[in-house]
């Protein structure tokens, strides 16, 4: 095989790390808010949104795994009364897809509610990390290294 292998091999894995991050999305002992006792992000936009990119460059291919930029509030645990209330057009969308009413009023009381109380974080991106680490060991490392040295019997075969 040529350089091709090796790029299939890392398409094969970006792929695994989007199902990797929608198994995490999906699992219960992650994703369950606290304050409604029940896990929002299995079928949430976060969840539908997810994507893999791979860099342009074979020579040294990146994975990139693309979430939505609110993650990083999912992740960071809110203290209560830290800093200032969530403004309320940040949960407009949000608030539509739940069938929560989206008028000021609403809004203004969720985001007060986000701020008086603060927020439990959900450890996405460390589970993400553990199961991809655990991947790389069971299966990724082997399938880049079967195509590697593929290329390099090819490569040393012709000479």
């Amino acid at each position: 095989m040529s350089r091709a292998g090796v790029a299939r091999a890392v398409q094969r894995i970006a792929a695994d790390i989007v199902a990797l991050a929608v198994a995490v999305l999906e699992d219960d002992a992650v994703s369950t808010n606290e304050k409604v006792g029940r896990n929002t992000l299995a079928s949430s936009y976060l969840r539908q949104s997810l994507r893999a990119r791979v860099g342009e460059r074979a020579s040294d291919p990146v994975i990139s795994t693309l979430f939505q930029h609110y993650v990083v509030y999912l992740e960071w645990a809110r203290p209560p009364k830290y800093g200032r209330q969530p403004p309320i057009d940040a949960l407009e969308d949000w608030a539509a897809s739940n069938g929560i009413p989206t008028d000021a009023h609403t809004l203004w009381a969720v985001s007060y509610a986000i701020w008086r109380d603060g927020h439990a974080g959900r450890p996405i991106f460390a589970t993400l990390d553990g199961l991809a680490d655990a991947r790389f060991d069971e299966r990724w490392a082997d399938e880049l290294f079967a195509e590697i040295t593929e290329q390099l019997d090819t490569l040393f075969s012709k000479k």
